[in-house]
């Protein structure tokens, strides 16, 4: 990896920084998705979430001189996201009809999948898929356009996240899912599209100049950022009410967002973490597919139909996620050798 003081990363060749950041994001997803009830967490560790996918989107386009077109965009898209989309459905829906077949599932579980399917809300993590998507297509129709229709999109994105959300759901009773699904996708894009664009007009005006610190600074200036982050998640954000919150996690993921990024940027050449890290971000897909819709609900029917729990809960949740990470690693070489069309390749 070449030395980020010589020379900066665009697009065409980036850091192993981002694949860093993906990696930590969805092994946080897979940890909290996996473990529950074995430990007591006094404050927020798990800073780099979702909105770090978003972030990372709009700092690489940032970064770039190459200004794709929606057109573009989608011919690109349509293999790497609808497709595996299309196919993750199919493959869970079976896998619903085997286990209702076995009255492992409730009947209802296969016509709701359909249904989330249709609505683009998605089986388990696959709601990440079109809310990715439908955020970058907004932000592409909408970068070269005036000054007045962003910020009135900014307005309405800010204000269908914040009700839906942090206001308690005005817009329909929050019990009715059928209702519900669709408007949570508008949600989703909308944080993808706030998040992503954010981050694309901060990488395209400041991107580079940052890059060209020298790598201590950019550790100290990311975790300086990451400590902000913790302290507006762990002691501001407890304290606010709605509207104010809401601001306050926006806010906390954007600091933390970039400053896991800088920190990484620093430490990309460090093996021992790396490595791990960049496996899990460019396998980051077939992560949050099989994780959750697969190895979870496997452990959960072993946790209920063998070891009669009522619940999956407590230490043996973090057994069950120490087996799951290296039925993942199996998981994700079977898919890269054998199935890539599954992930759009």
């Amino acid at each position: 990896m070449e030395n980020l003081n010589n020379k900066v990363p665009t697009a065409k060749k980036r850091s192993a920084a981002i694949d860093m950041v993906k990696g930590l994001s969805i092994m946080t997803l897979f940890y909290l998705h996996f473990e529950q009830g074995c430990f007591e967490y006094k404050y927020n560790y798990f800073l780099v979430r979702s909105p770090a996918f978003y972030m990372v989107v709009g700092w690489l386009w940032g970064m770039s001189s190459n200004k794709r077109t929606v057109k573009m965009h989608w011919e690109k898209r349509k293999y790497g996201l609808v497709m595996p989309y299309i196919y993750f459905s199919i493959l869970f829906i079976l896998l619903d009809i085997i286990l209702i077949v076995f009255k492992l599932y409730p009947p209802f579980t296969l016509w709701r999948d359909i249904y989330k399917t249709l609505c683009l809300r998605g089986i388990g993590t696959l709601w990440f898929l079109p809310a990715l998507l439908g955020g970058e297509m907004l932000f592409l129709s909408t970068r070269d356009k005036s000054i007045l229709l962003k910020v009135l999109i900014y307005i309405a994105c800010f204000f269908l996240a914040a009700n839906f959300d942090w206001g308690g759901n005005h817009f329909i009773n929050p019990d009715n899912a059928i209702l519900n699904a669709p408007i949570r996708v508008l949600v989703d894009m909308s944080y993808c599209f706030v998040f992503l664009s954010l981050t694309y007009y901060i990488s395209e005006k400041w991107g580079k100049g940052i890059l060209k610190n020298q790598k201590i600074t950019l550790f100290f200036l990311g975790a300086l950022l990451m400590t902000i982050a913790f302290y507006l998640a762990n002691i501001i954000l407890p304290q606010s009410a709605f509207p104010y919150a809401f601001l306050v996690f926006f806010i906390y993921n954007i600091l933390s967002g970039f400053g896991i990024l800088f920190i990484f940027t620093a430490i990309e050449n460090f093996k021992p973490i790396s490595t791990p890290l960049t496996y899990c971000g460019r396998n980051s897909l077939i992560v949050m597919t099989m994780h959750y819709c697969f190895l979870l609900e496997l452990f959960r029917l072993f946790d209920k139909h063998v070891m009669m729990n009522e619940i999956c809960y407590g230490r043996r949740t973090i057994i069950y996620f120490a087996i799951a990470l290296v039925l993942q690693v199996i998981i994700i070489e079977i898919i890269n050798k054998k199935f890539r069309f599954l992930i759009g390749k």
